[in-house]
């Protein structure tokens, strides 16, 4: 079922999903509006829903209910919702390590799938509340038109997961909201409409009360409760409460404001609009706000023209005004992500912050004026709810400087493309995409740039989702087979084994327990000996380790001696301990959270991938090496113990999925003692000191705003050294020079050699000038000289030049018009060129020339 058939059979089954205790007690009546909503109210005289395309906001200019500042109304919820036994938790990072499918914190909720709604892990908390600030960029062309949409804002939680025992359900939520609105915020009963609808996702669905009052939706409670099951639905083992309550919509209908962006960034927009030439007196822009709620430029960008045309006088104001609440909306975003780790980028979420900041660029340009960036940063930290975002500060102004140089440069490239893609008279969406991921020409700048229509539904939206990896799995079904026993996690310093062969599917042989580690986490699989048949590969499937052995496996049944290959298993466990310590000793140089955006852990060497919004320096570089040597030789503990989630996170944060996605309630944590933790799957060693050294043997910038590092740990890093050893002492005799003398050595030599090769054109051209002396019929033939020699002659005279070779295989380069060119051709001359140069295979070059003479 879609949705529509979802609402359809609620509708009809409406007293099972939607009747409640409390709509009977207070008398509400269901009605159903003109717009074919159907919603529960009070109100005995009201007919339609109160959605604000039928009325606008008619509560702007005439507030609701109690005054309170947008932080004054988080503290007031806060201590509501905890006379009802809610635990208050701190927010999650707005980008999304715990999972693999998003890039961003999209709703209070994503913080707790899937393995809390699931049932596969605790919760931290049950009931509980939770401020958290989340992340969409659907509706960015909205952002400052409509009053109340946001690419940030913070998702008051209400979460309840009802499995053996019911914390908090239907009736509970809703006579819980209903009592927050009308005793603690003070709305008048009769104002509140709830609106039946249904929420689905992931293959869960259930159904939800949305509740608005005077045009603006303040919430949405969903109650996931049904699974599909064949032609119909079944009720889940856990249902779980969902509601999202909007802060700043809550602090905007009782503070009068016209727009919500003044509630929740006071300091902010008034120090912009303070700075922006408006001359639009506050009845006015009363006026335009209510009904800007009709505006939606995602799904109809003609909506823009329709609220112009009704404001001609107001328009260019607000549309100034609407300039100024991006700009704040896009820059609190931006300090968000920044302090979580998330830079501009071209890669991931980062191409939906790179929008945002080059639409700042563009806001900044149209008002005409220049941004005191340090200040609006200073004074948004100020207006947060998160007072630890002014810690990032200096870094995005640091990251604007460099983006905006980025952006400079290409959008010169980028404008010649829109022009030539706009030639067929509009621009598709995959035009859009392709301007943006390759020259950062967002759609606005392609509208400054060409007039040509353009489609651009669903242009944000689909950039905000993570593309799919696409891995072919060539293993065989093992659904069939028990799980694997992991020997190695017993004793990851464990050799030989035994086992039993439960199955041998397409030359992989399944035992009943291993102690070979399968390739995963960055690390690659462990090689050996099932008895003597040699291992090549280790791979995993649901559970199952399948083994890959070269000839003579072994009989399905039969017991076992497997023998792990020791010395490249001991090298992979020294380069994965060595990658946390790695990355420890970033953070610690660096004084900034970075995180590891990607990881590989071979036999020889490793690398980490981290996001950091500018590459890293060589002395930053040296200055890590120096700081993860200084753990290894502190010989520290590195712990390894199982723990449930909810108390991983609560123990140790966030942090623990450096590596990415967890799968599973129950947790492996690496601890590397005072230093990091991780939760990890591979193979570590017991203490830091037997790594010996880590050398960090290269740098490079894989993408913006990710660095890759390189290096070598143990025996391979002492090989490293001995290696570049060899060559500098094998250099240093060549040169005759002891080896600190290599660089002033090399830096003479390579003066000489750009002297000679100085000399060397000299004496080209004074070769084009006595050759000058040979051109008197107006083409030029002469023997065997260079390349680059030929160029000067034709370039600086300008006369067809023709070269003849008789080294190997005799041929012609021709320098010349393309006459002369097409006429070699037709000769039979075999080869081709571009432009004006080509070069051709003959058997007797002289008799083609006499040929092409008599031609010419």
């Amino acid at each position: 079922m879609d949705k529509k058939e979802l609402q359809a059979l609620f509708s009809k089954e409406w007293e099972k999903h939607y009747k409640i205790p409390f709509f009977e007690e207070y008398d509400f009546k269901r009605k159903k509006c003109s717009c074919g909503k159907t919603f529960w109210t009070l109100d005995e005289e009201r007919t339609e829903c109160g959605e604000p395309h039928h009325s606008g906001y008619t509560f702007v200019g005439e507030p609701i209910g109690k005054f309170l500042s947008y932080k004054e109304t988080w503290r007031e919820m806060a201590d509501f919702y905890r006379k009802y036994n809610h635990e208050i938790l701190d927010r999650y990072p707005v980008v999304a390590r715990w999972r693999d499918d998003l890039f961003f914190t999209i709703a209070s909720i994503a913080v707790f799938q899937p393995y809390v709604v699931r049932g596969e892990a605790d919760p931290p908390a049950n009931p509980l509340l939770i401020p958290q600030p989340s992340l969409r960029f659907k509706d960015i062309q909205n952002v400052g038109i409509t009053g109340r949409h946001f690419t940030s804002f913070v998702m008051v939680g209400q979460h309840a997961f009802n499995k053996e025992k019911t914390t908090v359900w239907k009736d509970e939520a809703v006579r819980q909201i209903f009592e927050y609105m009308t005793k603690e915020v003070g709305i008048p009963e009769d104002k509140i409409v709830f609106h039946e609808d249904v929420w689905m996702g992931g293959g869960n669905f259930g159904p939800s009360l949305e509740y608005f009052v005077e045009g603006l939706e303040l919430g949405n409670i969903v109650f996931m409760q049904y699974e599909f099951s064949g032609g119909g639905y079944k009720e889940l083992p856990i249902k779980v409460l969902d509601h999202g309550i909007g802060l700043s919509r809550f602090a905007w209908i009782r503070s009068g404001e016209p727009v919500s962006y003044r509630v929740v960034f006071p300091k902010t927009t008034d120090y912009l609009e303070r700075m922006v030439d408006i001359h639009i007196s506050k009845e006015g822009l009363k006026e335009i706000v209510k009904v800007a709620g009709f505006v939606d430029v995602e799904e109809d960008p003609n909506s823009i023209k329709e609220l112009e045309s009704r404001f001609p006088e107001l328009w260019k104001d607000y549309l100034k005004l609407s300039m100024v609440y991006a700009i704040s909306d896009h820059l609190y975003t931006l300090l968000l992500a920044a302090h979580d780790g998330a830079y501009p980028s071209n890669v991931r979420g980062g191409h939906n912050l790179r929008i945002l900041l080059r639409r700042v660029f563009s806001f900044e340009k149209k008002m005409e004026t220049e941004l005191d960036y340090g200040r609006i940063l200073s004074l948004l930290s100020e207006d947060s709810l998160f007072p630890e975002l002014y810690e990032s500060v200096n870094t995005l102004l640091e990251i604007i400087s460099l983006e905006r140089k980025r952006y400079e440069e290409s959008k010169e490239r980028g404008a010649k493309k829109v022009l030539v893609l706009a030639k067929k008279g509009y621009l598709t969406k995959d035009d859009l995409k392709l301007l943006y991921e390759s020259y950062g020409i967002t759609p606005e700048d392609a509208k400054s740039i060409t007039n040509v229509p353009m489609e651009e539904i669903s242009f944000y939206e689909e950039l905000e989702t993570p593309r799919p990896k696409k891995k072919k799995d060539t293993l065989p079904d093992v659904s069939d087979l028990p799980k694997t026993e992991p020997l190695y996690y017993k004793d990851p310093y464990m050799v030989e084994f035994q086992a039993k062969v439960l199955d041998i599917r397409d030359g992989w042989v399944i035992l009943d327990k291993t102690a070979f580690y399968p390739e995963g986490g960055g690390q690659e699989s462990d090689r050996g000996w099932i008895n003597n048949s040699k291992v090549t590969d280790v791979q995993k499937k649901n559970g199952v380790i399948l083994h890959k052995v070269e000839e003579n496996p072994p009989k399905v049944g039969e017991i076992i001696r497997g023998k792990i290959d020791w010395k490249r298993r001991y090298r992979l466990m020294k380069h994965h301990t060595a990658t946390h310590i790695v990355l420890a000793a970033t953070r610690r140089v660096l004084k900034h959270m970075v995180w590891q955006e990607g990881a590989h852990k071979g036999e020889d060497e490793a690398h980490i991938d981290i996001s950091f919004y500018r590459p890293l320096s060589p002395e930053e570089v040296k200055e890590i090496e120096r700081e993860a040597n200084r753990i290894v030789m502190e010989n520290r503990n590195v712990i390894i113990k199982w723990m449930k989630r909810a108390e991983a996170e609560k123990h140790y944060g966030i942090t623990i999925y450096q590596g990415g996605a967890v799968p599973g309630g129950t947790l492996r944590i690496v601890e590397i003692e005072g230093v990091d933790v991780e939760a990890c799957g591979g193979t570590h060693v017991k203490k830091t000191g037997e790594i010996g050294f880590i050398k960090i043997v290269s740098r490079k910038s894989i993408a913006d705003g990710v660095e890759r590092l390189t290096y070598k740990a143990g025996e391979a890093s002492i090989e490293y050294v001995q290696h570049i050893t060899d060559i500098l002492r094998e250099t240093s005799q060549n040169l005759r020079v002891g080896i600190d003398q290599l660089p002033s050595s090399t830096k003479r030599l390579l003066e000489e050699v750009k002297e000679g090769e100085k000399e060397k054109s000299r004496l080209k051209r004074q070769i084009a000038e006595l050759l000058k002396e040979k051109i008197g019929s107006g083409m030029l033939i002469v023997n065997s000289i260079d390349v680059e020699t030929a160029n000067y002659v034709y370039e600086a005279y300008g006369k067809p030049l023709i070269v003849v070779s008789k080294e190997g295989k005799p041929n012609i380069m021709i320098f010349g018009k393309k006459d002369i060119i097409d006429t070699l051709k037709r000769l039979g001359a075999k080869g081709g060129g571009k432009g004006d140069r080509a070069y051709f295979t003959v058997d007797d070059p002289l008799k083609l020339l006499e040929q092409l003479k008599k031609l010419l």
